[in-house]
Order: structure tokens, then C-alpha cells, then sequence
């Protein structure tokens, strides 16, 4: 279906048949527009994305658009569904006597650096209509530290976090995710296959009427982790952090998030007003560009396989899309030695 919308080196693709484009959309997300009127709107729309999507792709980018489940929605649309504040501004860029990573003397950045590969990744999950992408990157900073201490790497509850961290977070309002891992330094956490994600839909029963049951067994108890720390706002620091283990990342989410299927985003139009969290898995080089390599929460159908390479060593002052405004790791305790 969208091999109409990729460059082409040799000559430009011709424009493509958006009402057969369209109606593919339809089947393949599973629309239901409640009227006809509402239905032209949405092709509307789709066919000015499809537009933005043929610019993009005869240009011939390090990085490509496509259909997306997000095509029959505007930016605004689009933005109100997937991103919130994900660092409260009412949080000061202070570490509030955290400590901060800053990268050792002696460290040389390697050419590649890949947790997924290495198994300190768990599988891509979706976050749906809820504002809660902080609690997946923390969870993810969470399962990244434990792998690297050793512990068999587990699945970690969003949901219990979404539904336990309050009031110092907002639930699907969003949250902070140095506040998150600070709320499990003193307070635990349980695994997803106990505590199940209730929140893909956000105005469902089970997500709306959600409690904190504190009856799950913890996977990480109270003491477990033993350091939540900050990393400074330098590319040496955040390249010297993610050689080390998984580091959950704020970033700015630029519209071409809407409708990237892979490569890598160079001169998004982002800033540093973060409005999304995700995990930093790695970096590397693509065809002479740098890259960091993000772990999504948009599900498996976003990107590459839900995660999206953004451009490394950027000129910005805070990285591609603010990426080194506000990064954080969390360290766990070495799992206790098994005597046989």
C-alpha cells in the first residue's frame, strides 16, 4: 500500500490515487465514521496528509513517510491524542539533589550502542488515547537497570505506576519521570503480567474507575533501586549514559512523528518543549549520520517496529528535539547470589 508514497532516486513516483489509498486506510485501521459528512472530512484531511507525505518522500530524505494510523487526523488532532506535558513544567530543570551523570574521564564513545540487541529491551507496547507515556520510558529505565545488574530482565507494570503514583504524578494528564522512579525508590514496583495495562483506551470502565490494590507482589521491592540519577545536558554525558544501560529521554514530538515509517529524522521541526517520554536504547550511524535509537510506546505499527531514529550530534543546543534536556537512569541492586 505505500509503495506509491517512497522516493524514488531515479525519477519522482507519480501522485498517487488517494480515494483507492483512502478506502485501503479504511479496511486496514478499521474506521467507522458515524455519518457520511464525516467520512468526506476525514478523506479531507487524509488527502493533505498524503500530500505533506509525497512532498516529504520525493525529496528524497535520510528518512521516510508513509500511511499511518494517525493519516485521516490533523496535527492538532493527532497531538491531543498521543502528547502531553510529559515533565510538568511546575518541575524545575534543577535536580533537586539528585545526583548528575557526567561521562567519566576515560570514556571514548563507541561507533554503536544497542540494548535491544544486547536483550536489555523488553517487546514495544501501545499507551493508546492515555497520556502516559512517562510511565512506559520509566518502566523501561527500570528494566534496562535490571538487566545490566544481572536480574532476569521482567516486564514492568505502566498500570501500576499509572495508578499508584499520585498525587506527585497526573496519570494520563501525564507525569515526571525522575518523580516516577523516585515514587519506586521508596515504594516498589509489580510486574505487567500482574498488573495489566488498563488504559489503551483511556475512557474505558477499567481505566476510569482504576485503583491502587497494593496487593501484587513486587518485582523491584523498597531498596531495590539504589540511585536515580540525572544526566547533564551535554552530548558526551547522554552518549556516555546510554553506552551504560537504557536512559528514559524527554523529547519534543515534531509533526513528521504523525507519519514516519523509518530512517532517520533529520532537521525535524521540534524544539525543547517536551511533550513526550520515551527510552534511549542505543546509537549508531546510518549512511554517515548519527542516530540515537528510540523505544516508542505507539505500538509495534509505529516506525521501525515501534521505534524511531532520530539524528545524533544535532546543532540544536539541546539535541535533536531537546533529546538532552532531561534524561535519567535508575541503578538496582545486584540480584542476591543463588547458593545451590
Amino acid at each position: 500500500m505505500l509503495a506509491s508514497l517512497l522516493c524514488v532516486a531515479v525519477a519522482a513516483p507519480p501522485p498517487p490515487n488517494t480515494r483507492i489509498l483512502f478506502e485501503n486506510f479504511v479496511a486496514k485501521y478499521k474506521r467507522h465514521y458515524a455519518t457520511e459528512f464525516e467520512k468526506d472530512k476525514r478523506f479531507q484531511i487524509f488527502s493533505e496528509n498524503i500530500d505533506v507525505i509525497y512532498a516529504s518522500n520525493t525529496k528524497n530524505l535520510s528518512y521516510t513517510l508513509g500511511v499511518t494510523a494517525n493519516t485521516d487526523r490533523t496535527f492538532e488532532e493527532w497531538r491531543a491524542k498521543y502528547l502531553t506535558a510529559s515533565d510538568k513544567p511546575a518541575l524545575s530543570d534543577e535536580q533537586n539533589g539528585r545526583p548528575l551523570f557526567e561521562a567519566p574521564k576515560e570514556f571514548t564513545e563507541p561507533e554503536s550502542v544497542d540494548w535491544v540487541a544486547k536483550g536489555g529491551v523488553t517487546s514495544v507496547k501501545s499507551q493508546g488515547s492515555c497520556g502516559s507515556c512517562w510511565t512506559f520510558a520509566t518502566a523501561g529505565a527500570l528494566e534496562g537497570a535490571m538487566f545490566v545488574s544481572g536480574r532476569p530482565i521482567v516486564d514492568l507494570s505502566m498500570q501500576h505506576l499509572l495508578a499508584c503514583d499520585r498525587p506527585s504524578d497526573f496519570g494520563c494528564s501525564g507525569g515526571i519521570r525522575s518523580q516516577a522512579i523516585e515514587w519506586v525508590v521508596e515504594n516498589g514496583i509489580t510486574a505487567l503480567k500482574d498488573e495489566p495495562y488498563l488504559c489503551e483506551d483511556d475512557n474505558a470502565i477499567g481505566c476510569r474507575q482504576m485503583t491502587c490494590s497494593g496487593s501484587q507482589p513486587l518485582v523491584l521491592a523498597v531498596g531495590d533501586v539504589v540511585k536515580n540519577t540525572d544526566v547533564a545536558q551535554t552530548e558526551l554525558a547522554l552518549e556516555a549514559a546510554v553506552a551504560q544501560q537504557p536512559v528514559s529521554v524527554g523529547i519534543e514530538a515534531a509533526p513528521v512523528f504523525m507519519h514516519y515509517t523509518g530512517g532517520v529524522l533529520v532537521g525535524a521541526a521540534c524544539g525543547s518543549s517536551l511533550d513526550h517520554a520515551v527510552l534511549a536504547v542505543g546509537y549508531g550511524v546510518d549512511n554517515g549520520i548519527k542516530y540515537w535509537k528510540l523505544k516508542n510506546s505507539w505500538g509495534e505499527d509505529f516506525g521501525e517496529n515501534g521505534y524511531i531514529r532520530i539524528e545524533k550530534g544535532s546543532a540544536a543546543s539541546l539535541g535533536q528535539c531537546g533529546i538532552r534536556k532531561r534524561a535519567s537512569f535508575a541503578t538496582v541492586k545486584e540480584a542476591a547470589s543463588v547458593v545451590v
